[in-house]
Formats: structure tokens, sequence, C-alpha cells
């Protein structure tokens, strides 16, 4: 089956997107105009409308299409349960996307900073990511983490530091030896909770 390569309308949406990020993520969202965008993307200004309505929707599309790609890795094909190994395999995909797109993330990250954005964004950013949250809280929760919402939050917190630290840092920060860490780590975790749920089945048993 041969792929289907994108339209010209395709390409050039996503380089609108790309310059726009740019621009946002370095003159600052507020600060940017749709003329600017247009210009550093080659066309006029009344085509940009063409591909997005204002500029508030390219930056939702920016920010939301990059968090689902991210938290889509929890769920992969998307039954909303969690396995071992869609977990541990999330590890290693979140790694190799940041490796793949640390200069995009350099500029992301400068952009999602910004407290106008983020102010902007917020409620929404919470209610894509909810489900991604629930989903990960069933997991450690099946799993016999006492407090699964905060195994949640301590999680995704770690990676979030991790891709923070792997963009400014990629030449001295050792990713694939923090990946193997954070497998070794959960693993251990996840085997110690197991034996601990097996001791307690066996008591309950003889009572």
């Amino acid at each position: 089956m041969k792929e289907t390569k994108p339209t010209t309308k395709e390409s050039k949406r996503a380089l609108v997107l790309q310059k726009a990020l740019e621009l946002f993520a370095n003159k600052g969202f507020h600060a940017t105009t749709t003329a600017e965008i247009a210009k550093a993307s080659g066309i006029a200004k009344g085509s940009l409308f063409n591909y997005f309505e204002s500029k508030e929707q390219l930056l939702r599309t920016i920010v939301f299409d990059t968090l689902i790609e991210m938290a889509e890795l929890i769920d992969p094909n998307h039954d909303g349960v969690v396995t071992d190994e869609e977990f541990f395999g999330m590890i290693t995909k979140s790694k190799e996307w940041l490796v793949q797109k640390r200069e995009f993330l350099i500029l992301y990250f400068s952009m999602v900073s910004q407290p106008t954005v983020y102010a902007m964004l917020s409620k929404e950013l919470f209610e894509i990511m909810e489900p991604y949250f629930k989903q990960l809280g069933s997991f450690f929760q099946q799993r016999g983490f006492s407090d699964p919402e905060t195994e949640v939050r301590f999680f995704i917190a770690m990676l979030d530091g991790i891709s923070v630290n792997f963009a400014m840092d990629p030449e001295n920060f050792p990713i694939d030896k923090i990946e193997k860490k954070i497998i070794r780590y959960y693993e251990s975790l996840i085997r110690e909770m197991e034996h601990h749920l097996k001791n307690n089945n066996a008591k309950t048993k003889e009572v």
C-alpha cells in the first residue's frame, strides 16, 4: 500500500503552524500579528484565514495537537485500558518522541510557559488530559498503589521535567540511562505491589 503524500494545502498548513509557533515562542503570542505569520509563511495575509479562523485557533491547534499526540502514547489502541506493556512502552516511546522533536519542544515550552497563554488555555488543557489521567490512575490503582491520583501527577511531572531538561541540554542529559532508570523503578514498584497484594489475599483466605 502506497503512502499518501501530503497535499499542497496540507503542507502549507503545516508550514503556517511551524512559523506561528516560532513567532509565538520568540515574540510572544499577543505581540505576534497575523500579518507577520502570513509573511513568514510566504502567503498573503488574507490567505491565512483559509487555514485558520484566527490567531487564537492557530494557538489552540499547536498546543492541543501536540498535547494529544503525547497523551495518546498512554493508550495507543484506544481501548480505555492501560496494560503493563503499554505503560512501559509509553516510557520508551516518550523518549523517542523527545529525541525526534527536540527543536520543536524548545519553541513549544517557550510558548506555553507564557502566563497569558497558559491562563487562556489551562481549563481546556485539563479537560483534554483528564481522561488520560483517569486511565493512568486506573492502571496504578489496579496494581495496588495506595494513592493512584498522586502517582499519576508524580509520573507526568517526572516526564515533563525530563522533557525540559533534555530539550535544553541534549548533549549532557543521559536520556537513555534515565529511560532505563524509570523503567527499573516502576518494574520494582509493581513487583512489590503485586507481592503485597498476594500476601494480603492469602491472609484474607486464612481468615
